[in-house]
């Protein structure tokens, strides 16, 4: 029976196709069958495999899930090209367009709210010494917009009455450029300082967005600063 893998971003790069064909003899496979298998056939990428995830069918796959062969399957990285995509409630959105800050802060507006601020993630220029030329990124776009949704569930749970919302910036970004914005409104200063930072620090930690940093004399791609992406981080 064969079973296609979808491979996106890093992963894609690294073994120069998009789509890989796994040949098992039985009808139903594991995660764990499907990741052995890829380790034996592709060991030059090893250290990516260990920390990357499955999906199937838009939806995490856990280790021992039973995989079909129609069963979509994809090594998480990226999405394809897309126009911007906004949550149902309006606040978190996910665009390949330069990000207004100003129209991301009005978004959590509210007459009740006596203090707001909105964060802006950019470009910088030099990291350690070493020169950025650009920033490329990509993300699993459907789980990003869960997880951003997510963010902003936990922050209205800790500091009730607060608003948040997040748009991040896919494909190239260059030096000086925007690549996230996140505002918070509340009722006092203290609670957006609180809950800004813990947007950002979660962001980092289970929203599905990689970058590929371009320096002048070669390139990589990583997950966010915190290390390999965990959907259960706390």
């Amino acid at each position: 029976m064969q079973y296609r893998i979808q491979l996106f971003a890093g992963m894609a790069e690294q073994l120069g196709e998009s789509v890989i064909t796994l040949d098992f003899p039985q009808e139903t496979v594991t995660i764990t069958d499907i990741r052995k298998k890829l380790n034996e056939q592709y060991s030059e990428a090893a250290s990516q495999l260990q920390g990357s995830f499955f999906t199937n069918n838009k939806k995490l796959a856990s280790p021992e899930e039973l995989i079909h062969p129609s069963d979509t399957i994809k090594l998480l990285q990226s999405a394809p090209g897309m126009e911007t995509v906004v949550s149902a409630c309006g606040l978190f959105a996910i665009t390949y367009d330069p990000i207004d800050a100003d129209g991301v802060t009005s978004k959590v507006q509210d007459p009740s709210h006596g203090a707001s601020l909105t964060f802006n993630g950019t470009t910088r220029e030099y990291t350690q010494g070493q020169r950025t030329v650009l920033l490329e990124y990509e993300a699993y776009v459907p789980m990003a917009m869960n997880t951003m949704k997510q963010i902003g569930d936990e922050i209205a749970e800790r500091w009730p009455s607060t608003r948040t919302a997040i748009t991040h910036r896919l494909g190239t970004v260059r030096i000086g450029e925007t690549s996230v914005v996140i505002a918070v409104s509340a009722a006092h200063r203290d609670t957006c300082y609180e809950a800004s930072r813990h947007a950002i620090e979660r962001l980092k930690q289970i929203v599905p967005i990689w970058k590929k940093e371009v320096w002048e004399d070669g390139s990589e791609w990583k997950g966010h600063q915190l290390g390999g992406w965990n959907p259960h981080g706390a």
